[in-house]
């Protein structure tokens, strides 16, 4: 079964690869994107910076997987959005030389963006990261037609990383790279410092773009407590528990076998760990808290829309990677008044969760800490809610809204 599957998402992929997948501008642009793949996190930035700029947007994918279903050999699945993520703005897939399920630096090889950007009359490019053959194709082809370059990558330091022989090319290719681009998009604080250490006395190329999702599609699934009890008893969630809910590829980066233990370690028994996403740590996730003795419930991997609705019926959301750049779940699940429990390891932690405000920040090594606070919630449910009574104030920063404006002040500037 498995096998015909991928049978047929080769089948997509390669009518794809064709170049047939495109909704072209109607209007010359005068921003060009590159993508790698189409994704539920851009599309909604995608759209909505058509919109500002009247349809003169034109966005270049590296390749399909996202924009039809695609199976995932670490979860044995077909893997499906079920929000749209390409309609309302103007892209096309370019043809691509990579072999199927590449992941070098040639994963997306698309050497007809050259003649695009080349003959484009747009006057800027945006560019997504530049581990990919195919963002140096649109770099350098924006450089020779004088078009001006602007940048995003979302990197953030890893805490207690060796230098490598990768560490030590990017050290002196990434100035160099930069010195080219006209402006570099920041998303979160951690982000800004990383990217300033790279531009050296060029930091006035910095543009706040900070981490964001689509606010109003997560809180429009926001339940008042009778819907919450309903939906919990739908799925047999116990009504008196304090559900705690991760949303994640489920790797042993993101360490969610901490939180399976500090769950262990409560007084309480009434909690729940509410599980969205899937990955090769289920099996062992599963087995502890088997072991443990700890209320679980496994989702497995679900679209956007099915996360809204798990997290509406949460108490806390909790991620604890030892390292996540710029995750969104954070953003998604401040859209619900959870309190937050993040890691330092979390890119965008020290931006969305404030301790003694919205949540608590976990350091390595504090497991008794962790502990310690969800018992206070458990027991103070009150207090609970009061924290996340305030992520709405603090996401107000935090939007996709506010990434058009400065994306368009730079352009304009």
């Amino acid at each position: 079964m498995n096998l015909l599957i991928q049978q047929m998402v080769d089948l997509w992929e390669k009518d794809l690869a064709k170049g047939q997948e495109f909704e072209m501008p109607k209007r010359p642009p005068r921003l060009l994107v590159f993508a790698g793949n189409p994704t539920q996190y851009h599309a909604p930035l995608f759209r909505q910076l058509s919109k500002a700029l009247q349809g003169r947007l034109f966005v270049m994918f590296g390749g399909s997987c996202g924009l039809r279903p695609f199976y995932n050999p670490e979860i044995k699945s077909v893997i499906k959005w079920d929000v749209p993520t390409v309609g309302g703005y103007p892209y096309k897939v370019f043809k691509t030389l990579a072999p199927p399920r590449s992941r070098s630096f040639f994963r997306w090889n698309n050497p007809g963006m050259i003649g695009t950007v080349l003959f484009s009359s747009a006057s800027h490019v945006l560019i997504h990261g530049y581990d990919t053959v195919s963002s140096f194709y649109v770099y350098f082809s924006a450089l020779i037609s004088g078009k001006k370059i602007i940048w995003r990558g979302e990197t953030v330091p890893k805490l207690g990383a060796k230098r490598s022989l990768t560490s030590l090319l990017k050290r002196l290719i990434l100035p160099l790279y930069l010195k080219g681009v006209e402006k570099v998009l920041w998303s979160c604080l951690n982000n800004r410092d990383y990217l300033a250490s790279y531009l050296g006395r060029h930091t006035n190329k910095l543009v706040r773009f900070p981490c964001a999702v689509d606010n109003a599609f997560f809180g429009s699934h926001q339940l008042n407590e009778t819907e919450v009890a309903a939906a919990r008893a739908a799925i047999g969630l116990p009504s008196d528990h304090m559900v705690i809910a991760t949303c994640s590829r489920l790797t042993k980066r993101k360490r969610t076998y901490l939180l399976i233990d500090a769950i262990a370690c409560m007084s309480t028994n009434k909690v729940t760990l509410l599980v969205i996403g899937d990955g090769p740590e289920r099996g062992p996730l599963e087995d502890q808290a088997r072991r443990l003795g700890v209320s679980t419930y496994f989702v497995g991997f679900v679209g956007q829309v099915k996360v809204a609705k798990l997290l509406a019926l949460s108490d806390v959301f909790s991620l604890l990677s030892f390292y996540d750049a710029s995750p969104k779940a954070l953003n998604e699940a401040m859209n619900f008044p959870l309190a937050m429990v993040a890691s330092t390891g979390v890119g965008t932690a020290r931006d969305l969760v404030r301790p003694g405000v919205n949540g608590y920040l976990f350091e390595t090594g504090e497991e008794d800490a962790l502990v310690n606070c969800l018992e206070d919630w458990a027991n103070d449910p009150c207090s609970r809610r009061q924290m996340g009574g305030k992520n709405d104030e603090i996401l107000r920063d935090y939007t996709i809204e506010e990434d058009v404006v400065n994306l368009l002040e730079a352009m304009n500037g």
